[in-house]
Parts: C-alpha cells; sequence; structure tokens
C-alpha cells in the first residue's frame, strides 16, 4: 500500500520546467504572418532533393538568415552521384476523342515525377501492360518500371499509413531515369479508365522537358547564434527539401520566423545552431565527415511539418527517441506539451487567445506521442554512432502529404505559431539551463521513471533504461544522480 501510495505521489506530480514567463515572451513575439510569408517564399520553389530549385531556396534562406542577424550562414553541399535534376516545362494533351489540355506546368507543379527525362509523345492511350508497345500505358503504379511502352501515365495514389490521398489530388511520383512519364490524379485516371472500358479510342500528347547539372549535390543552410559556453550547442533543423507546403516549407518557413523572434531576446549562453536541410541526408553526410562535432551538441529540435490543415482536427505529434538512448529529451517536450494543453488549450475549452492566431483556428491541443519512427531528420542525430538527444515536432496534415492538395491555403496559421513555440522554447531552456534547471530536470526525469517504472513488464530492463536517462542530465550541468539512481533502483526491487 505505501508503494502504490508514493508511485501515485510521485507521478501524479507535475512540475513544470519551462517558466510560463519565457513562454508567454516567445508567444508574445511569434509573427504567424512572417512564418507564412517565409512559408510561401519557400514553397514556389519545387525542391526536389538533388535539384537546383533546392539551392535556389537555400539562396532565399541562407538570405533571409543574414538579414534576421544569424551568424556564419552558408551553404553546405555533399555529393550525390546523380546530376541535379529539375522539371521545366511539362504538359498532357487529350487529341481524341475531344481536343483539351488535362494538365500542366506549373498549374499541375506534381506532373512531372522525379527523375523523368526529355521526350514529346504522340500515341493511344491503353491500360493494359500487355499491349503496351508503342502506347501510352495508363496505371495506377509509380513509373519505375520498364514496360515498353512510348510512354507512362500514372495515377498512383500515395499513402501514409493506410490513409489514402484525395481522388484529386496528384502524388510526388518518382520515374526510373529517363522515363518518358507523367503524373495524373486518381480521378482524372478513373475517368480516362471509363473511356477506354467504353472501347473508346483515347489519343494523348505528352511532353515533357528537364533540366540535369552537373555535378549532383544535396545540401543544408546552417548558421549559428553564438554563446558564451563552448561545445554544448543546441541545434534546431527543419527539411527544405520536398515540394509540399505543409511538409515542409512550413517547417523551414517558420523556422526563419523562430530565428527572428530568438534574436529579439538575450544572447543564450551556449550556441543555437540553426539548420535546414535535406531529410536525414545532410545531416548524416555532415556527421560523417565531421564525427567530432556531435560531441559539441546537447540537443536537437527538429520541426517537420508545421501548419496542420485548417479544415482538419490536427495534433501536434511528438515522436520520443530510440531505445539505444535514453535522454531526458522525452520529459522535457512532453512536459512542456502537457503543460501548453492544460495551461492554454484544454479539449473541450476555448484556448487563451496568445495561443492562437487571429486567422486561424481555436482549436484545443491535442497532442498525440508516436514511439521512435524513423521518419525525420531526428534519426541522424539520434543515431548510435551520433549519439545526440533530439525532440521531433510535427503537425502533420497526412491525407494530403506528397500530393498537390498540399497547398498554402490549407495550413492553420494556430498551428504554425504553436510549432513555433514548441520548437523554440525546449532548445532556448536548455541553451540557457544551469545547475538550477539541471536538478529541476533530473527531479522531474526522476518522477516520471517512477511511474514508466510501475508500467514497465519487464522492470529491470527498464530500470537501466531509466538510470541511463537519470544520467542524460549531466551533459547540462554537473548535477549528482547518486541519490536518485538509488531511490530507483530500491522502487524497483520493490516492484
Amino acid at each position: 500500500m505505501r508503494l502504490s501510495l508514493l508511485l501515485i505521489l510521485l507521478s501524479s506530480a507535475h512540475g513544470q520546467l519551462i517558466p510560463d514567463s519565457l513562454l508567454r515572451q516567445i508567444l508574445g513575439r511569434i509573427s504567424v504572418e512572417h512564418a507564412l510569408k517565409h512559408t510561401a517564399a519557400v514553397a514556389s520553389y519545387p525542391r526536389y532533393a538533388n535539384s537546383q530549385a533546392f539551392f535556389d531556396a537555400a539562396e532565399y534562406t541562407a538570405r533571409e538568415a543574414r538579414a534576421l542577424g544569424l551568424d556564419n550562414v552558408r551553404i553546405e553541399r555533399f555529393p550525390s552521384p546523380r546530376p541535379l535534376w529539375d522539371a521545366l516545362d511539362g504538359s498532357l494533351e487529350m487529341l481524341e476523342p475531344e481536343a483539351r489540355l488535362l494538365a500542366s506546368l506549373p498549374d499541375n507543379r506534381l506532373l512531372v515525377p522525379q527523375g523523368a527525362g526529355d521526350c514529346e509523345v504522340s500515341a493511344e492511350l491503353t491500360a493494359d501492360p500487355g499491349a503496351a508497345a508503342g502506347r501510352i500505358l495508363l496505371t495506377p503504379d509509380n513509373p519505375t518500371a520498364s514496360t515498353g511502352a512510348a510512354a507512362l501515365l500514372s495515377y498512383a495514389a500515395n499513402r501514409f499509413f493506410g490513409r489514402p490521398a484525395p481522388p484529386a489530388a496528384v502524388s510526388w511520383g518518382r520515374a526510373a531515369p529517363d522515363t518518358c512519364a507523367l503524373m495524373i490524379s486518381p480521378e482524372q485516371g478513373e475517368h480516362l479508365r471509363s473511356l477506354l472500358a467504353e472501347n473508346r479510342t483515347v489519343r494523348l500528347r505528352l511532353r515533357l522537358r528537364v533540366k540535369r547539372t552537373e555535378p549532383g549535390a544535396i545540401g543544408m543552410v546552417m548558421g549559428e547564434i553564438p554563446g558564451a559556453v563552448k561545445d554544448q550547442d543546441v541545434v534546431i533543423v527543419s527539411h527544405l527539401d520536398e515540394p509540399g507546403t505543409n511538409d515542409n516549407a512550413s517547417g523551414s518557413g517558420t523556422l526563419l520566423e523562430i530565428l527572428r523572434v530568438a534574436k529579439t531576446l538575450p544572447a543564450p549562453r551556449r550556441a543555437i545552431r540553426f539548420w535546414w536541410s535535406t531529410e536525414i541526408r545532410s545531416e548524416q553526410e555532415y556527421f560523417r565527415l565531421h564525427p567530432e562535432e556531435a560531441k559539441k551538441m546537447l540537443l536537437a529540435v527538429n520541426l517537420d511539418q508545421a501548419g496542420g490543415d485548417r479544415g482538419a482536427l490536427n495534433h501536434l505529434v511528438v515522436i520520443f527517441g530510440p531505445g539505444w538512448l535514453p535522454s531526458y529529451a522525452d520529459d522535457l517536450v512532453e512536459n512542456l506539451a502537457e503543460y501548453m494543453q492544460e495551461r492554454y488549450a484544454q479539449p473541450e475549452h476555448q484556448p487563451d487567445p496568445l495561443f492562437c492566431s487571429p486567422s486561424g483556428s481555436r482549436q484545443p491541443m491535442h497532442i498525440a506521442y508516436w514511439p521512435y519512427a524513423p521518419l525525420s531528420d531526428h534519426i541522424a542525430f539520434q543515431a548510435k554512432q551520433v549519439g545526440v538527444p533530439a525532440i521531433s515536432l510535427a503537425v502533420p496534415s497526412l491525407h494530403v502529404i506528397h500530393t498537390s492538395l498540399d497547398t498554402l491555403d490549407r495550413l492553420d496559421p494556430t498551428w504554425i505559431k504553436r510549432s513555433a513555440l514548441m520548437t523554440l522554447a525546449p532548445a532556448l531552456w536548455i541553451a540557457n539551463a544551469q545547475e538550477k534547471e539541471a536538478q529541476d530536470l533530473l527531479d522531474y526525469v526522476f518522477r516520471r521513471a517512477v511511474l514508466r517504472l510501475a508500467r514497465a513488464a519487464d522492470v529491470n530492463a527498464q530500470l537501466q533504461i531509466e538510470l541511463q536517462r537519470l544520467e542524460s542530465v549531466r551533459a547540462i550541468a554537473p548535477v549528482s544522480t547518486e541519490a536518485f539512481r538509488q531511490k530507483l533502483t530500491a522502487i524497483a526491487a520493490s516492484l
């Protein structure tokens, strides 16, 4: 009974870590308008990895970051085995049974699948792979396989976690190198199939023009706000590539606004690095070339999709760290998320206006905690050979991700504001943390550890994880963990 009461007392105490005064200060300074302006600018570039458009967006980002006062701004390039690829022009015309334009760039920016080659083909359409020779093959698959067709017309639909894209959405396609191929929506594909099912002759003309530039490269925009404490840096990262708006022009644009807000606050004790990446790959290359840099980092905070969907019920997704890297990061972000929900936007309550945008929704703060998943830039930091604790955040729009419907008008300005707060606050708190903050964090990690032990199927295995998590706090300041280790071990033995 005494042990049960102890567990209840330990696990129920909240112990807010990041002061409300700092949170309100940040919220009062965030300009959603600035974030959306940058998001729109970034989204105007079709930012495929290994493309000139990516580097054009990187130039914009670097220019804006310098204007906002970021130090040592540069664009790092890492070699890629394939040349840069950019779609310049593309169109799909129906010749029979009636003459009309079906799709074109730039109206359908995903019309040309990534990797496709120059071509112009006028031919009859078929949906039968066995009759594809000399014809345009209509297919529900991505245009990656060799079929013998003169060209491929794909109406493939992306699915994320089993959720199909809307029928009117054109999905981001990938073609086998130099394939003559275009992408249309499932709705368009089914219409063409219905014409073929009526035994009508359908003739189309596909035109596409692309540019390849040697040498190929991926890249990353980098800069920092310097701090007096050396080699204990915090990194805030958002991937700049991918041709969508929420994914992830919103994260990259919001990161520029986060930078602006950070520059209005007192200089941090520790440096804060700002990275706009080629998702996962550029960080992996950076750490491969500079493995010593990982030892200079306390924490990474990743923002991948900041704006959600204005017409949907949005959730802040928090992806926890992997089992091989237990750290304080999970508890720090959960502490903040739970506080913001309880204090500013409880479910079924009217949210605090400070935690909303006047032009956005009045949604409560719904939170989804996901176990570790290799889905975004956090995995480059948390890799076993790198070992940097990371917080990974997203307000996803999974039903339109990687489709033509991932557009600026769908973003919810309220969630842009919340994403900026949830990204900057933990980064700034760790950047300024001293022994008192480390002690408060250690105490909170201990109490959360007790709760996890009480729920664990294998208490001894969980104990080892929690002991490592306690030790991770010592990277911030040399606090003693011994008393907490002893208590935790005793509780585990009682369980």
